[in-house]
């Protein structure tokens, strides 16, 4: 009896030692371990979040990287701590919250909704552009993993960052007129950023509805200079087009010249009645704005026609008062002569001047008739010179 127990014991000892040489090439237990985002660092600290809970632990990680952390979990007056054995990196394996909005960028990267969200880095995407996003909101932040690019709006929304690319117009005042092709967006004008009637440019801002469609960019990084567009000719040209044209000058306003060639006015440009002018300007809404003009025959070089006037142009004539006609109403009329042919010159009171018999005087004007007799009309009294030329 004392043998057989004595060998069950040797043989309980021989089974122990042959388990513990096994065990000595097995890993020790993992003990715990937590999945989460990593939402604060610093230096020998970290804190992760899985939307539930937030763990502690004694490492210094990435913001806005996920982690699997191994070791063992505990609860301490200030919250979870992990005594971590080991870290990786990994795929979350918590719910994670979508928004979609369109990202900006001001003083920090935000997802407008419109509504501003926060977001706790910048992600791959361009300013304006819509996107969804998958992530965690934490402390007042929501932090991206994963994003979908879906492209700019196609339309303005309030609220929303929009891409306008089109001709500047006009740059008076605080915002610069900008010409889609089909509507007008006022842009936010910046300092540091030079934008000239038509110029091509593209500007990223966004929206707000008002009696216009006003564009708020951020910074002048949101503008890009494309350049000018190449002249095209005034007769096929709309809103927007660089225009080329020769034309003469018909009409004076305050601010503007009124041409023979297009229904629209010029401004922005000094000529004479009768002056051959070369424009190169932009076409706007009901007028062209001169970019670059030039008078290519100025109005003195006109030949004298009084012997052949031409109907619906403007000309010059020269010549000898003969002799000067005054009604009662103070409006009058001048025979002027060169050689064998004659013109009468209308004069009326508004014009403020009056000529006399014997003079030589130039006008600039146009042909019309006075009682079945051919006639000169001047505009105003620059139009009208004493002396020959």
């Amino acid at each position: 009896m004392m043998v057989n127990q004595a060998r069950y014991t040797v043989v309980l000892l021989a089974l122990l030692t042959v388990i513990t040489a096994a065990l000595v090439h097995i890993d020790p237990p993992r003990g715990d371990s937590f999945t989460g985002l990593c939402i604060y660092s610093t230096d020998g600290f970290s804190l992760l979040s899985n939307g539930t809970h937030r763990v502690a632990v004694g490492k210094s990680l990435e913001v806005g990287e996920t982690y699997r952390v191994f070791g063992r979990l505990r609860r301490t007056n200030r919250g979870l701590w992990m005594d971590v054995r080991s870290v990786e990196p990994a795929k979350p394996d918590f719910p994670l919250e979508s928004v979609e909005g369109a990202y900006w960028i001001d003083w920090n990267p935000v997802l407008l909704t419109p509504s501003r969200i926060r977001l706790a880095r910048e992600i791959n995407a361009s300013k304006g552009e819509v996107v969804l996003i998958r992530g965690l909101e934490s402390g007042g932040k929501f932090y991206p993993l994963y994003v979908e690019r879906r492209g700019f709006l196609e339309t303005p929304k309030e609220g929303f960052p929009f891409a306008v690319r089109g001709v500047v117009l006009s740059t008076t005042g605080k915002y610069a007129v900008v010409w889609n092709g089909s509507e007008e967006f006022k842009v936010l004008r910046f300092r540091g950023v030079e934008l000239h009637p038509g110029m091509r440019v593209k500007v990223v801002g966004v929206v707000r509805i008002r009696d216009s469609i006003y564009i708020y960019p951020a910074s002048g990084k949101d503008f890009e200079i494309i350049g000018y567009p190449k002249p095209v000719p005034l007769s096929n040209s709309s809103t927007g087009d660089f225009v080329d044209a020769e034309c003469y000058v018909t009409g004076k306003g305050k601010k503007s010249l009124k041409l023979d060639c297009t229904e629209l006015r010029l401004y922005g440009f000094k000529a004479k009645v009768g002056d051959l002018v070369h424009v190169l300007g932009l076409r706007r809404k009901s007028s062209i704005l001169c970019i670059n003009c030039s008078v290519v025959k100025p109005r003195e070089k006109l030949p004298n026609s009084i012997c052949k006037p031409v109907p619906n142009r403007p000309l010059k004539i020269s010549g000898r008062v003969e002799w000067v006609k005054t009604y009662r109403n103070g409006f009058g009329i001048a025979n002027v002569t060169f050689g064998k042919c004659w013109i009468l010159l209308k004069l009326p009171k508004s014009l403020g001047v009056a000529v006399k018999p014997g003079e030589w005087i130039t006008a600039f004007g146009f042909f019309t008739e006075y009682r079945g007799m051919p006639a000169f009309h001047v505009e105003s009294r620059e139009d009208l010179c004493s002396g020959k030329w």
